[in-house]
């Protein structure tokens, strides 16, 4: 895949906010970072074919990738290369993809919304959903610390990796398995 690039996962249903994300990538291209590449993963569906209507209107064709679906693996090498993963939803149930980045390193951009809030806490960067100069500006900060490689990346991925602990599968199991023998 191109590099640099910011990352998407999931489907394009109209709460995940993706026009408004298109929109932001489009005003953020306009700055000096005109190299960077935005990739979409998820299904060819009804509602990606009316977002890749609307990138053809806005003249981002190339800038915008839509990669369709992703095998496990590809999913983790997407992860592992993006300057970070952006989820602009307006409302979310959990929000897997960002813990899947953060067990691969991949430095989360989210909507401040409280789903949010209560699953990454303090390993996300968030910005105003409604906002697209706000998505803008916090996809621009994430570039300067990559250019200037600066310790606060290196400092949200760590916090990343120490929250993704939480939702292990083991923990889980042992959390309960413990339930289970209190009754």
């Amino acid at each position: 895949e191109p590099k640099p690039y910011f990352l998407y996962v999931g489907n394009a249903y109209p709460h995940k906010n993706l026009e408004r994300l298109i929109e932001a990538f489009g005003s953020f291209k306009v700055s000096k970072f005109q190299s960077f590449k935005l990739i979409l993963v998820g299904p060819d569906d009804y509602f990606y074919k009316k977002l890749k209507d609307k990138v053809q209107k806005t003249g981002l064709v190339d800038q915008v990738i839509f990669h369709g679906p992703a095998t496990k693996e590809e999913l983790a090498d997407l992860y592992k290369n993006a300057l970070a993963l952006v989820f602009p939803s307006l409302m979310e149930g959990f929000g897997l993809p960002g813990v899947e980045a953060m067990v691969n390193g991949c430095p989360v951009l989210c909507s401040d919304i409280p789903v949010f809030h209560e699953i990454y806490g303090e390993a996300a960067v968030y910005f105003n959903p409604d906002d697209k100069n706000d998505i803008a500006k916090k996809m621009e900060e994430i570039c300067y610390l990559v250019s200037e490689h600066d310790n606060k990346l290196e400092e949200l991925r760590e916090k990343g990796l120490k929250k993704v602990k939480k939702y292990s599968c083991q923990k889980l199991a042992r959390e309960t398995l413990a339930v289970y023998k209190s009754i």
